[in-house]
């Protein structure tokens, strides 16, 4: 019961360059072609697919944003999660966004088309799966844990603190 959650690569590289290409930002030029580049050429992570089924529980893709896919994955289970802002990985040029106050990071977080890989493990997998990271040449983070549902679902920031999301991720209208 008690898994570690994992993500591969960075998060919130495509939301970014949405927001550039919609205009509703301004950056250099080499910050643009980043950005956009990101979000037009995600970096699939098929060579780690394989893997996982030796060393993950569950997977799912991040298309729709890290907590609403979470959510996906945990499909109504009498789960919860504990999510760590600081664990969440980011690109430096990501970084430097938030840092000049452009984004908010939990915001780069739940906007999706990251198409990253969002994966449960067991505690006892964590020494292979940092193996699998660097054969592999795959970023891979742990960012949190499942617990069972006694426990509230919460994204715990740098201080500690609890976090509320406005904004859980993209959704689907059938």
């Amino acid at each position: 019961l008690n898994n570690d959650i994992y993500v591969t690569g960075n998060l919130g590289d495509s939301f970014a360059g949405l927001k550039i290409l919609q205009k509703k930002i301004k950056v250099n030029k080499k910050f643009k072609k980043y950005f956009e580049d990101k979000y037009y050429k995600p970096n699939l992570k098929l060579k780690l697919t394989k893997k996982l089924f030796s060393i993950a529980n569950t997977s799912i893709d991040i298309s729709d944003g890290l907590v609403t896919d979470l959510e996906k994955l945990i499909n109504n289970q009498k789960l919860s999660y504990q999510l760590y802002l600081k664990d969440i990985p980011i690109s430096k040029n990501l970084n430097k966004l938030i840092s000049l106050k452009i984004f908010k990071k939990i915001t780069c977080m739940s906007c999706g088309d990251d198409y990253q890989i969002l994966f449960t493990a067991s505690p006892s997998k964590s020494r292979i799966i940092s193996k699998i990271s660097k054969s592999l040449r795959i970023k891979i983070s742990k960012i949190g844990k499942i617990s069972d549902y006694s426990e509230k679902s919460q994204i715990i920031d740098e201080k500690n603190k609890k976090i509320t999301l406005k904004n859980k991720g993209y959704f689907h209208k059938f």
